[in-house]
């Protein structure tokens, strides 16, 4: 399974938008005794899905979770609001799909600024 990365970036027309990616993978290094390591193609973002990264569209798919998963037994009002709701977040969710033009500059930031490893210690600072 690929591991998955989010972040948050503005559409062109101001909506703040979270975008999911991952990177596939480019070939992998070689390495030679004589020659030492030989590095393999770059890595490809490929964003993998946007929503919309305001307060509403949060509280919709609260108000979905708690529908859909805490309640066991749903009443057809309930099952009703749950349609309802997918409906609004779907509607949502179209307003945020990127442009070529947005899903190339997220892009293309992503590769430039994305950190393979946050976790890992910086060790050239340590005394």
């Amino acid at each position: 399974m690929t591991a998955t990365y989010f972040q948050d970036f503005t559409r062109d027309n101001g909506l703040p938008v979270t975008v999911e990616y991952s990177f596939a993978p480019g070939s992998e290094p070689t390495y030679s005794p004589m020659y030492g390591a030989d590095g393999g193609d770059a890595c490809e973002v490929e964003i993998v899905d946007a929503w919309p990264s305001t307060p509403e569209f949060e509280a919709l798919c609260q108000r979905q979770y708690d529908i859909k998963w805490v309640l066991a037994r749903r009443s057809i009002w309930q099952s009703c609001a749950l349609a309802w709701l997918n409906l609004r977040i779907w509607f949502a969710g179209r307003a945020a799909r990127l442009t070529d033009a947005e899903r190339e500059r997220m892009e293309t930031w992503l590769i430039e600024h994305h950190e393979y490893e946050p976790y890992y210690p910086d060790w050239e600072d340590a005394p």
